[in-house]
């Protein structure tokens, strides 16, 4: 009996302890979908040398791509397997551990988008895969949902598509806000209605602001209650640089620099040559105590410090 109880609270303890170190240990994507509810934050690029410049910010919730970026970065679709495009998802998720990375499905029919979202999903789980919304993007992504993917409905301008999107309980609703502003709406105005739409309906639709151009529309469409957005590395980079903040960091390091210089600077003052905290060389009192071996023959003092 004691043999028994000694071993059940053994098995108590290490069964706490596995506990405790696989909360410890959580992938920090897994705590930034808990902690981070409100705003989201997507890098718009397949270009990894961007990945490995602005991933580790920490802003960013995943990475959202579309076929003409995955052009740029040399990804081709070779079917059936799609090497390329299966590397760059591991990437994504293995070395940055990213939350989500964005795949548009491509082809013209259903069936085409259908069958490339699956392929597309297959790569890993964390892949959303983008459709345009077309007529036929529209009823592949029922069947993607229907079979479990995750949808994000892309190229979209108006405020009734994010009522579909609602309708299709697609995950991701994404208008092109410079699409929006080229053909001469207001893309901040049309986000804003779109907003206040789905929340009249009690939807729970992400409205994903994509192909901004600065960080002030990312500031004003905040403003209008969008809280996700697609930015492409020259906004991101505006987002994180701000001239003022740098200058000022910079003369605040200048200053601590300097005050530790005039702290210091006696070590650096000998007209000699040697530290001025040492004691002097001429010091005959410090000479005597072994610590130094004058050499009148040279006409000057030998620098050898003769340890004890």
């Amino acid at each position: 009996m004691m043999l028994r109880r000694t071993f059940m609270n053994a098995r108590r303890k290490i069964s706490s302890t596995f506990r405790n170190q696989k909360r410890r240990f959580a992938k920090p994507a897994e705590r930034d979908t808990k902690e981070r509810k409100d705003i989201r934050l997507y890098l718009e690029t397949a270009d990894r040398s961007e990945w490995a410049n602005l991933l580790p910010l920490g802003i960013f919730h995943g990475i959202n791509t579309n076929p003409l970026l995955l052009q740029q970065a040399g990804i081709s679709h070779t079917a059936p397997t799609y090497p390329e495009l299966r590397d760059l998802v591991r990437t994504a998720v293995d070395t940055y551990e990213v939350n989500e990375i964005f795949i548009q499905a491509w082809g013209t029919t259903k069936e085409e988008l259908v069958r490339t979202g699956l392929n597309a999903r297959m790569f890993d789980r964390h892949v959303v895969v983008a459709l345009p919304f077309t007529f036929e993007g529209t009823q592949a992504a029922a069947e993607l949902i229907e079979r479990g993917a995750s949808v994000c409905m892309a190229n979209s301008h108006a405020q009734k598509q994010a009522l579909l999107a609602s309708a299709l309980q697609a995950d991701y609703f994404s208008p092109c806000i410079s699409s929006i502003n080229e053909s001469g709406e207001d893309a901040i105005e049309q986000c804003m209605q779109m907003q206040k739409a789905l929340s009249g309906v009690n939807s729970e639709i992400r409205i994903m602001a994509a192909s901004l151009k600065s960080a002030d529309e990312v500031v004003e469409l905040a403003k209008a209650g969008i809280k996700t957005f697609s930015v492409s590395p020259q906004v991101a980079y505006e987002l994180a640089y701000q001239p003022l903040t740098t200058k000022e960091a910079d003369e605040c390091e200048r200053k601590r620099k300097a005050s530790w210089w005039k702290a210091n600077n006696r070590q650096f003052s000998s007209p000699s040559g040697f530290p001025s905290y040492l004691p002097s060389l001429q010091d005959s009192a410090f000479a005597t105590q072994g610590h130094v071996q004058p050499d009148k023959s040279m006409g000057a003092v030998d620098s050898t410090i003769i340890l004890d």
